[in-house]
């Protein structure tokens, strides 16, 4: 007798759709099949297509650390309800540095998240001695930035590319930031010497060319050294054009965007100001053409949210310069995509690429996570592709307590999230325990 059945529903994969039962086993698929077996719990799901759980490989919920901006407890609950499983986190304000602070956090997280979780690392221009034993303990890759940011010092390209050679000796990954360092600083400057504090100087502070010209070095240097490369929250599609020219010299390089480059543009800027800060911004609607037809064509690899939430109160503090950078979205990107489904800008094959095929293999959790194929958790999220939403801060369970996507209507929607079997979150809320998600060590771990 099988844990769990659900039958009925459409399977759907990166490469085609399936209607049939699931059975679930001590966490894992266990079968795939027309026929109707016995179950402990047998739920008919007729009617709803069911995906592998989305993997987020770029959040920030801030635990430990500034929690008043979020933490485990909630980041997780707002994943689960948004249909994702699995997530990589890193926070800027308390980073992860050497081996002794990631077996704090590792352990202060162990009773804190509704779904399963992989930590990353950061890495300063003098942390080259500590990435092996980083890696070993069981981060799944490394962030740098190439200007300085959230505190967060610049990588400069000679001490890249030190690091660079170190992350492929021992083939880790690494997560880069693109914006240049000496272009940020100089846009800075010419700016506050004009006085400038409207909110059009986020697109010229964080300029395009800023995030061109740091991409050409970032990625030239993943070429010249092999290492193992995500270039993250890809704004515009230019940036793709070079990435994909060390592509196809042979680099290993992925391309991660975000849904606030596809469905936010500068006129939001201009009209929201603190709550369309986040770095890169938004470029313009023509550019976010651009990346739609760069994800149809498969040029961008995957989509990840940068969950970087500020409650209300935070992002009016200060000006313009000095409100906090980030937006909240791990409860909504899915749901966004599935809306993309409606418009024609994708089907459901490719969101699962996008989603769920494509970051367990970069991140290396595949065949465990990423697919409902037997032998993989049993990550899965249902949804009703008939149901329309109409979005807003009320149904936000992110301690941000706002969205960038107030008042959109969405078509598609997630009604049960399933962490290798077991329900976490129904119909928006959230049904399972802090500490029913677990710790996803890297690929580079080492059993002590």
């Amino acid at each position: 007798m099988y844990d769990l059945a659900l039958e009925g529903g459409t399977l759907v994969s990166g490469s085609g759709q399936l209607r049939t039962n699931i059975y679930v086993q001590d966490g894992v698929i266990a079968s795939l099949d027309t026929d109707r077996h016995q179950a402990r719990q047998t739920h008919d799901v007729t009617g709803l297509v069911i995906l592998p759980g989305m993997i987020d490989g770029h959040v920030h919920f801030q635990d430990p650390g500034d929690t008043t901006r979020e933490d485990f407890v909630s980041g997780s609950s707002a994943a689960a309800a948004g249909g994702v499983t699995t997530v990589i986190e890193h926070t800027h304000s308390h980073p992860v540095r050497d081996t002794s602070f990631l077996r704090e956090k590792m352990a202060h997280l162990e009773n804190r998240s509704i779904i399963d979780y992989g930590l990353a690392a950061h890495l300063w221009p003098e942390d080259l001695s500590r990435i092996e034993e980083l890696w070993q303990l069981g981060v799944q890759f490394f962030k740098l930035f190439t200007c300085t940011t959230h505190g967060v010092p610049a990588v400069l390209t000679g001490t890249m590319l030190d690091l660079f050679q170190t992350i492929a000796r021992i083939d880790a990954l690494c997560l880069v930031h693109c914006e240049d360092e000496y272009i940020t600083a100089q846009n800075e400057a010419r700016l506050k010497e004009m006085g400038r504090t409207d909110y059009g100087i986020l697109s010229e502070w964080r300029s395009r060319e800023a995030e061109q010209v740091a991409v050409v070095m970032v990625t030239l240097l993943a070429r010249l050294t092999g290492a193992r490369t995500v270039v993250a929250h890809v704004s515009h599609p230019d940036v793709v054009d070079l990435i994909g020219r060390d592509q196809r010299a042979g680099a290993s390089l992925w391309v991660e965007t975000c849904p606030q480059y596809l469905y936010l543009n500068e006129g939001d800027i201009l009209k929201h100001g603190p709550y369309r800060k986040f770095t890169p911004p938004a470029r313009s609607k023509q550019e976010a053409e651009g990346l739609w037809k760069a994800i149809a064509g498969g040029e961008i690899t995957h989509i990840s949210t940068d969950h970087a939430p500020s409650t209300c109160s935070q992002k009016e503090e200060g000006d313009i310069w000095q409100c906090h950078f980030g937006l909240p979205g791990v409860q909504t990107t899915l749901t966004m995509l599935l809306e993309a489904v409606y418009s024609g800008r994708l089907n459901l094959q490719r969101v699962v690429q996008l989603t769920a095929e494509a970051p367990a293999r970069i991140y290396r959790m595949w065949p465990r996570k990423g697919h409902l194929q037997p032998g993989a958790d049993a990550d899965m999220v249902l949804i009703d592709m008939n149901q329309t939403r109409r979005l807003s801060k009320e149904m936000m369970l992110s301690k941000s307590g706002w969205t960038p996507y107030e008042g959109v209507t969405v078509r598609g929607h997630p009604v049960a999230t399933y962490v290798r079997g077991t329900l976490v979150a129904k119909e928006g809320r959230i049904v399972a325990n802090p500490g029913s998600g677990h710790f996803l060590p890297g690929p580079g771990a080492v059993q002590e």
